[in-house]
């Protein structure tokens, strides 16, 4: 098995790897140079014996001393390049037979444990292709040395007696480093997919963490953006009617408590299960579409002039819709009118429409000028918890560019397109030609 490198400690450091058996193996993993100088000097150890010894017993002249340095130094440098260049090395081994059949002598050319260390260096280092490519060369290089060998001393016999052995002497470590190699290369396709399943996973979960906190940001947004527009507003209005001496300002007053008791509860919801996610939630039904007729009729309470239309089946009603178009969809129009009571103060205006088409749900939210002028573009967040419970119209409203300041700019359409983005729908939004403010959305009723 292949040990665990340090390369491991990234996205997929907690992968359990098991070590290499044997103390032996994981010492020559943990030690290639060693290893590699090692084996050069032993092949080379033999040659060096014969090129001192020969020559003091008068069998061996100048040239052959020097053709064994020949060899010796380039087996050497070959093996300690053997994990690089074993298609390179393979091939100058090779070669030293075939320039020793056209040398004035007559020593051993070695060379041959050189080039079974290469053959099997072919067959873990390098591809198959490359590894039978050397094998080739090689074989063929030691039956053009032994006819070299044979035409230059006359005996025919010599191709037969020694070629062909060599080729089959040289297939067994080729075999063995093919067969060494692919299980190191399968071994190491296997840690890589894991590395790759576990960084996966990692970022699957920051994705998931990342979603989640869109999601919180978007859910609280909707609680401050809604609960303290509507206490605004009313609050306001009671104001006014306070000064005035008109009757119903502590009705309103006493509204403006009961909506911000109801933002404050969601917001402790919210805030104990991210604290503690693994305390019992307190629970609190979602609004669905039964609740629209009381969101609609929560904000007239607060002012705003709201005509509410609704075609098609009931929203809520058993049929091919997904179970969660009908929060969504409350949560949009509860965006838009919080939008309206924020943004357009005093509109002559309000249009409210649903239409459950067979295929898609379509809301419509549509206002008319501000009383104060141009209406303001839409700058803030959104759909909160609960509408207003009861009390008087609000009378006058402060300026526009007061509640910009209290909430932040452009994230309520952003939480709008979102929620319709999760159901593979649309949402788009922009002025009317006669100054008002048009949202329309769209949420098919498919698979997303």
């Amino acid at each position: 098995m292949a040990k665990r490198t340090p390369a491991a400690d990234g996205p997929a450091a907690d992968l359990a790897l098991p070590r290499p058996p044997g103390a032996l193996q994981r010492w020559l993993e943990r030690h290639p140079k060693t290893v590699d100088w090692t084996l050069a000097v032993l092949c080379q150890a033999p040659l060096l014996v014969i090129g001192l010894v020969l020559p003091a017993t008068g069998t061996a002249g100048p040239i052959d001393v020097v053709w064994v340095l020949v060899v010796c130094v380039v087996g050497f440098v070959a093996l300690i390049l053997r994990r690089r260049f074993p298609l390179a090395g393979a091939i100058a081994v090779g070669l030293l037979p075939i320039a020793a059949a056209f040398l004035p002598t007559d020593m051993v050319t070695g060379g041959w444990a050189d080039t079974f260390v290469l053959l099997y260096s072919l067959g873990v280092h390098t591809t198959t292709r490359r590894m039978w490519l050397g094998f080739g060369f090689v074989a063929v290089a030691s039956v053009a040395a032994a006819f070299l060998s044979a035409a230059v001393d006359g005996d025919d016999a010599l191709p037969a007696a020694i070629g062909t052995p060599i080729v089959i002497f040289y297939l067994v470590p080729t075999l063995i480093g093919l067969s060494v190699g692919n299980r190191r290369r399968y071994i190491a396709a296997i840690i890589a997919r894991a590395e790759d399943l576990a960084r996966e996973r990692d970022q699957r979960a920051r994705l998931a963490v990342t979603e989640e906190r869109a999601r919180v940001a978007r859910e609280m947004h909707d609680i401050v953006s809604h609960g303290l527009t509507v206490m605004i507003t009313l609050s306001e209005g009671a104001a006014a009617r306070a000064e005035s001496g008109a009757p119903g300002a502590p009705d309103a007053m006493r509204t403006v408590a009961s909506a911000g008791r109801d933002a404050l509860a969601d917001m402790r919801r919210l805030l104990g299960l991210l604290r503690d996610p693994d305390a019992p939630a307190e629970l609190a039904p979602q609004p669905s579409a039964a609740d629209l007729d009381a969101l609609v009729e929560g904000f007239r309470e607060a002012g705003v002039p709201v005509r509410w239309t609704h075609s098609g089946p009931p929203l809520d009603g058993a049929d091919d819709m997904r179970a969660d178009i009908p929060l969504t969809a409350y949560r949009i129009i509860q965006e838009g009118l919080t939008n309206v009571l924020r943004h357009a103060p005093g509109a002559s205006r309000v249009e409210v429409e649903l239409d459950n088409a067979p295929d898609a749900v379509t809301i419509t939210i549509e206002n008319g000028r501000a009383a104060g002028g141009p209406e303001s573009r839409e700058a803030g967040p959104t759909a909160p918890t609960t509408p207003p419970r009861s009390g008087p119209a609000s009378s006058p409203q402060p300026p526009t560019g007061a509640r910009e300041r209290i909430v932040g700019a452009g994230r309520g359409l952003i939480g709008v397109r979102e929620r319709a983005g999760l159901h593979g729908g649309s949402a788009d939004a922009g002025p009317t030609p006669t100054g008002g403010w048009r949202l329309h959305a769209v949420l098919p009723k498919g698979e997303r």
